[in-house]
């Protein structure tokens, strides 16, 4: 059954292609999905839906907004499909992902040397978390655990500039550390040369899916197959552009 439900998606791919088109929103989040300037929408997963999609002779197109927006207008019909989201999110889930939000704690660099175990002795250890996202319970264990002060503002940043500002109240020491995503704040550290650190423990690991709604359905069965055929080997060729 499986086969021939596989048969009628791509002879309807090639039959409508000039009717089929998939949207797709997303945050901002590199290396999986960003806009550059002038190019459009980039990263590793943006490309490979692109090549999964292209395969099939379906076009994509793609909308950068914020993360809570995004998801609302996925409930509202305005877009097919969301990236990066997980189980605490109100969509239903495609079952592929090449995204992992790895949480880890930023610092001033004068702090590289804290551990979980010496921020628990210490009098007073506030970290900023994002006010936008919904975190795993996990997460909020693990900064109850090491008697964080929680201090919550928006994450959302359009440019690389916006996510440099970011960091700022890490190098005057207004706050102990931020939770940041590892992968992408030591991009932003790097690129900016910024007085500030990753603490080699990771506060939790989570990986990210595509979110439909439920009259999307038919759509998410059809990218999922699509996905599946990419194999390990073309997903690193696109991977590797973005290390």
């Amino acid at each position: 059954m499986r086969w021939l439900i596989a048969l009628l998606w791509l002879y309807q791919s090639s039959a409508y292609a000039q009717s089929e088109e998939y949207s797709f929103c997303f945050s901002r989040w590199w290396p999986f999905s960003y806009v550059e300037p002038e190019v459009g929408a980039k990263g590793i997963q943006v490309d490979i839906l692109k090549y999964a999609l292209g395969n099939a002779n379906i076009s994509a197109s793609f909308s950068e907004l914020p993360y809570r927006r995004c998801i609302d207008d996925v409930h509202a019909g305005k877009y097919d499909f969301t990236l990066h989201i997980d189980s605490s999110d109100s969509l239903n889930l495609v079952e592929h992902t090449v995204s992992v939000w790895e949480m880890a704690l930023a610092v001033n660099v004068n702090n590289r040397h804290l551990t979980f175990e010496k921020i628990k002795s210490l009098p007073f250890f506030s970290v900023v978390i994002a006010q936008e996202y919904p975190y795993p319970d996990e997460v909020i264990e693990v900064l109850s655990d090491i008697n964080a002060v929680i201090v919550k503002r928006s994450y959302y940043e359009g440019s690389d500039e916006d996510a440099r500002a970011l960091f700022d109240i890490l190098a005057s020491n207004r706050v102990g550390a931020i939770l940041i995503d590892k992968r992408w704040a030591e991009k932003i550290i790097s690129q900016f040369n910024l007085p500030v650190t990753i603490l080699p423990e990771l506060i939790h690991s989570e990986r990210q899916f595509i979110g439909f709604a439920e009259r999307n359905k038919l759509k998410a069965e059809k990218l999922s197959y699509l996905l599946k055929q990419i194999t390990q080997q073309e997903v690193r060729s696109i991977e590797m552009d973005y290390q």
